[in-house]
């Protein structure tokens, strides 16, 4: 997509080649976790060892896409990164950067599950070198918060700041049938409510997109 005239054109392709694949991959897999979690619900299997595999899975690799997004750091390409790049600009030009500081308050809503995967997932964080260290609890709550503050932040940049005509869904609609894994498990009674509760949940994530009256 085009960048706005007066900002920089990599961020272009932070946005389409990295950040925007980087959401739209979280929330699929999300969303496939958020169905199988509904499909166990109407068999009452994989409530053992597998189901608790797929659910431990599922936070290390969300908790992994929102620390990956949220990385402040010069030498990577991450959403907060873009937006520690566009305050510094705006700070350069002497414009009001008031909904730049509005994005990144809401983005620090990830804070929480960033701090849980480098002290839990990605390190064995040292209680003597961290007094401060919280205790493991990290709640699919606490992932959808930060998730829902990625996608609105990623939109709001995208569209309302760097003026892109952006159309991307943060969750496509599937080309191929995607509930034939399920066929042989929940039954073909079932089928049709896995469909519904999926297009259902897209429709809640899509109106993260909407602008706020």
């Amino acid at each position: 997509m085009p960048m706005h005239s007066g900002f920089p054109q990599h961020w272009s392709e932070w946005l389409d080649r990295h950040i925007w694949p980087q959401i739209q991959t979280m929330m699929f897999h999300d969303s496939f976790f958020k169905l199988f979690s509904y499909a166990r619900e109407l068999t009452r299997e994989f409530s053992g060892p597998i189901g608790w595999l797929m659910e431990v899975g599922y936070v290390t690799t969300q908790a992994a896409a929102i620390r990956r997004l949220c990385d402040p750091r010069k030498d990577v390409i991450s959403l907060r990164r873009l937006l520690e790049e566009l305050k510094l600009l705006v700070r350069l030009q002497s414009k009001s950067n008031f909904q730049v500081e509005e994005l990144s308050g809401k983005l620090r809503r990830c804070d929480y599950v960033c701090r849980m995967a480098n002290n839990y997932i990605f390190h064995t964080a040292d209680p003597r070198r961290r007094p401060n260290l919280s205790e493991w609890k990290l709640l699919v709550d606490h992932l959808t918060e930060a998730q829902k503050a990625i996608c609105e932040v990623a939109v709001t940049l995208d569209r309302d700041l760097l003026k892109r005509r952006n159309y991307v869904e943060i969750i496509p609609v599937p080309q191929y049938n995607f509930t034939e894994e399920f066929e042989s498990w929940v039954g073909a009674s079932n089928i049709q409510k896995l469909r519904d509760y999926f297009h259902s949940y897209r429709r809640k994530i899509k109106a993260w997109m909407t602008r706020p009256n």
